[in-house]
């Protein structure tokens, strides 16, 4: 049967045009076998309505494929009456319908097609499940509305199902608006061979779900307008994968993009850029469920945990993401976020990248205001961590950037950034380059501002240069290769730096004097600092350091500690031992003579017991003789005073008048002679004895019988123990003679305190000789 007669069957279920209300016509047959051979467009006459019934297309698309031209079927500025069902079919030439309304729905699931175009079309919904156009499907200025029923969903409805459809070419809805009180597009695991163009005056009053979609081009959504009624997700790109990139920009007219609604990108895969530009993304409602975390405070504006871009992301131009984005776990080349956008996600994340991978840097530029915090755990930052002059507020749990465990294999900026009631914290980071936070400034009254607590920075940390922390600064077991760098900061509320460890130096000239600083264990090479700018709760015990770069005058490092609270005994010893090895050993000695009595004023504002009032004053004693062993000089002048007062003692006539000795045969002798004989000397036979003579006084020194006394010697002998010169062993006081008693007891008196400063001078000499 011909093309033309089939149809003539067909139209005979209508009736004759003219029984039709005037100044509207039914196309007949043989007008339609005739345009579709001669490849000429079916257009309505001037003045009058076209009515195109659906069953003559279906006829057409079913069996006069032969005789249509390759230029297929295109209906302009008709009604399409009737059910379009092209369900199952093949059609192997294009179909345009142009400015057409259809009265129903267009079925299209399972077809084959060469060519779809519904150009500004009135359409009551779309079915193309399992669809496959070979080319081009273009929807572009049509407005497709309606709530449709598929088995692909049991709980949704939609107006455009594409689930499982395979497009050879493009999408294109340029202006097209669909409207749908649930989802607008529904085409889970769409295969699309070109680009997906969403683009200028495209609007969709619903849902727009992609899941596991596969596009070989790119997804343009230039000044498209996507909103949800239910305020869920307005695009859902979960598990898709894009072979170019996205585009989420303003058109060519200035037209912004607008969204309201949240984006799914869960583990989705774009092989280009994301690029996202003057856009306002306005979520209203949390959306459960999706995400690393499936609840996020203010709502979550872009829910893409694993997401994959080969390229850059950039966020450009007025943009304000009134929620957060969640790209944990994703991998990235570049995030950008540019000058003039705002991310705001006040009390929740308002970026989080929680073990994501950039391979190259994070950039958020000058200007750029957050609400909410950059949660930074377990990320790998290849390039630069910058976030100069950007603004922080609002966070959620407390932490305006949770950077715990990051890992910047390069630079970490933070110049002049500002920071409002909340913290930066960089717990256990690993920095291949520097921190640089040069005129930032922190306010978190009562809490942490910054902390670096077990961070290993290879380069220097800069908190100089105006940097203002009103806040707790922590720097515990951080270890830092470069410098510490504090010259001109403020610490409001204190520096906390136990344990650690800034190979490259510290300086520590801050602009204004913090109430607390704790170094306790920490270590550097070179102290840089201001003695007199450091405050009274200062904790340096263990602070080991090898030099000053600054001031070396040992009264303004005794000022300095001696300034310090609580007394430490080792801060001294690390102070002097610095002085000792730079050639001052005169000055260390003297803070060390200084740490002993602060040593001992300390002991005394413990208590009074008597054991402590003894030892105090020995302490005393000790330090005014010998300096606490580093002043020895002082015991020789001591010795020396002692022994010009025995000397002049003993020369005394009535001191010497009480002096007598004893040779081995009993006889007794004065200074002047002898006074007692009891035997004889009795010459032997080598003649060493000689007689004594029976004179009471035979001459000084008894004839040679016993060593003759002398006041000098015998000073000597007395007052130093080290030294035996005969005398002291010789010579000794009559205690029953005048003044005898008195004369030993003193010298008694010389002996011991000889003794005792003879003992000190030999162990100050030998602590001396030992190495520092």
């Amino acid at each position: 049967m011909r093309l033309t007669d089939r149809l003539a069957d067909t139209f005979k279920l209508f009736g004759p045009a003219q029984d039709r209300p005037r100044r509207v016509r039914i196309l007949s047959a043989a007008a339609l076998a005739q345009a579709c051979t001669a490849g000429r467009a079916v257009r309505a006459r001037e003045g009058e309505g076209l009515v195109v019934p659906a069953r003559l297309v279906r006829e057409l698309c079913r069996g006069g494929r032969e005789e249509v031209d390759p230029r297929g079927l295109t209906i302009e500025g008709a009604r399409i009456d009737g059910d379009l069902d092209l369900s199952g079919m093949q059609v192997p030439f294009p179909l345009r319908f142009i400015r057409c309304s259809f009265d129903r729905p267009v079925n299209l699931d399972g077809a084959d097609l060469h060519v779809l175009t519904l150009d500004a079309c009135t359409v009551p919904g779309l079915l193309g499940n399992g669809m496959r156009v070979r080319r081009d499907l273009d929807l572009s200025r049509s407005r497709i509305t309606g709530d449709l029923w598929t088995s692909a969903s049991t709980s949704c409805t939609a107006a455009v199902w594409l689930c499982e459809s395979e497009i050879g070419g493009r999408i294109l809805c340029l202006d097209t608006v669909i409207d749908s009180r649930m989802r607008a597009v529904q085409a889970d695991r769409m295969r699309v061979g070109g680009t997906i163009r969403l683009l200028h005056g495209f609007e969709a009053r619903g849902g727009i779900r992609l899941l596991g979609a596969q596009v070989e081009g790119s997804l343009d959504l230039a000044g498209a307008r996507l909103t949800r009624p239910d305020r869920g997700l307005a695009l859902d790109l979960g598990d898709a994968h894009i072979g170019g990139s996205v585009f989420l920009i303003d058109d060519r007219t200035g037209r912004r993009p607008l969204i309201r609604g949240s984006l799914d990108l869960g583990n989705a895969r774009i092989s280009g850029e994301l690029l996202v530009r003057n856009v306002t993304i306005e979520p209203t409602e949390e959306v459960r469920g999706a995400g690393y975390s499936s609840s996020r405070g203010g709502g979550t504006a872009v829910s893409a945990p694993g997401l994959y871009v080969g390229g850059d992301l950039s966020v450009e131009g007025a943009c304000r993401i009134g929620g957060g984005v969640d790209l944990a776990m994703g991998s990235f080349s570049t995030i950008r976020i540019r000058r003039g956008c705002e991310l705001a996600a006040g009390g929740g994340r308002a970026l989080d990248l929680t073990n994501a991978e950039l391979r190259s840097s994070l950039l958020i530029e000058d200007g750029v205001a957050v609400r909410g915090t950059l949660r930074l755990a377990g990320t790998h930052i290849r390039g630069d961590l910058t976030l100069e002059g950007t603004t922080w507020s609002d966070p959620e749990g407390g932490s305006l950037i949770a950077a715990e465990g990051v890992v910047v294999d390069n630079v970490v900026n933070l110049r002049r950034l500002e920071a409002n009631g909340g913290r930066l914290r960089f717990r256990s980071a690993t920095v291949g380059g520097i921190v640089d936070a040069h005129g930032a400034r922190l306010h978190n009254p009562g809490g942490e501002a910054l902390s670096l607590q077990r961070a290993v920075v290879r380069g220097s940390v800069s908190l100089s240069g105006g940097f203002a922390a009103e806040g707790r600064v922590l720097l515990s077991r951080c270890t830092v290769e470069g410098s510490l760098d504090c010259e001109g900061g403020t610490f409001a509320e204190g520096l906390w730096a136990v344990a650690a460890i800034a190979r490259g130096g510290m300086r520590l000239r801050w602009a204004q004097v913090p109430p607390v600083v704790d170094l306790t264990g920490a270590s550097t090479t070179v102290l840089t600092d201001d003695p007199d700018r450091w405050p009274r709760a200062t904790v340096i015990a263990g602070f080991a350091y090898d030099r000053f770069d600054g001031s070396w005058d040992w009264r303004a490092r005794r000022d300095w500690l001696r300034g310090m609270s609580s007394f430490d005994a080792g801060p001294y010893e690390q102070a002097a031992r610095v002085l000792r090895q730079h050639g001052r050993a005169t000055e260390a000695e003297r803070l060390l003579i200084e740490q002993r009595r602060q040593a001992r004023k300390a002991a005394a504002s413990r208590g009074r017991s008597p054991r402590q009032w003894i030892r105090g004053a020995l302490d005393l004693l000790y330090g005014l003789s010998v300096g606490y062993g580093y002043r020895p000089g002082r015991t020789l002048w001591l010795l020396g005073a002692l022994l010009v007062v025995v000397g002049v003692m003993m020369a005394t006539p009535a001191v010497q008048q009480t002096m007598r000795a004893t040779d081995p045969r009993g006889n007794v002798y004065a200074v002047d002679g002898r006074l007692v004989t009891v035997d004889g000397a009795v010459a032997g036979e080598d003649a060493t004895a000689a007689a004594a003579p029976r004179a009471a006084r035979p001459g000084p020194c008894g004839d040679g019988q016993v060593r003759c006394f002398d006041p000098l010697f015998y000073s000597v002998d007395t007052v130093v123990p080290l030294i035996s010169l005969g005398q002291r062993a010789t010579w000794y006081p009559e205690t029953r003679s005048a003044h005898g008693s008195l004369v030993s007891t003193l010298l008694n008196v010389a002996g011991l305190l000889g003794w005792l400063l003879s003992t000190v001078v030999v162990l100050s000499f030998a602590r001396l000789a030992r190495p520092a």
